[in-house]
């Protein structure tokens, strides 16, 4: 029976303790990133999984710990003040060897992370037989260029969409240099 005591604190000090990472992990980091960046980033970390991690941070979006919002169809996370007030007043709760783990994830990953390259392209219908392809090309959470075509079929459109996401580096630096150059 007295095992059965211990289970419980001690699931309770493992959720508090994987809050507590999360919050680590985002003050660290110090910038806005995406549901998927944070989820990378904890991969390397044992215990986390979609479903848990989703858990966890919805609880401390509802907390107002961490805030979120969400632009052009992807969720972005931040802490807030009062994360970083709770952090301050319960990081000693944290083991120095998982803060030395994940200030080893952060260093290693977090240029990755930040730097990352999302190249995408989606075409639209507007009428009849004319669709809109968006290409775009966005770093840092920040769109770094965009083009938008319209196209007179559907076959066109999905062309173009298919012929960036596979090319787009190229593209880019192909179009820079045609409006760069007298």
């Amino acid at each position: 029976m007295n095992e059965n005591n211990n289970t419980i604190p001690e699931s309770g000090e493992t959720l508090a303790e994987n809050k507590l990472i999360i919050l680590y992990l985002m003050h660290n980091v110090n910038c806005t990133l995406s549901n998927l960046q944070i989820l990378k980033l904890l991969y390397d970390f044992e215990g986390f999984n979609y479903y848990y991690f989703q858990h966890l941070l919805s609880d401390l979006v509802e907390k107002k710990y961490i805030m979120s919002y969400k632009q052009n169809e992807e969720w972005f996370y931040e802490i807030t003040s009062l994360g970083s007030e709770v952090l301050e007043l319960t990081e000693n709760m944290l083991p120095g060897i998982i803060k030395h783990k994940l200030n080893l994830i952060t260093k290693s990953l977090l240029k990755d992370v930040t730097n990352e390259l999302i190249i995408s392209a989606e075409y639209i219908p507007e009428n009849n037989n004319t669709y809109t392809t968006k290409c775009k090309l966005s770093e840092a959470h920040q769109t770094v260029f965009e083009l938008n075509i319209l196209c007179n079929s559907q076959s066109e459109a999905k062309k173009i969409a298919e012929n960036w996401k596979a090319n787009a580096n190229e593209y880019y630096s192909d179009i820079l240099n045609m409006i760069s150059n007298n």
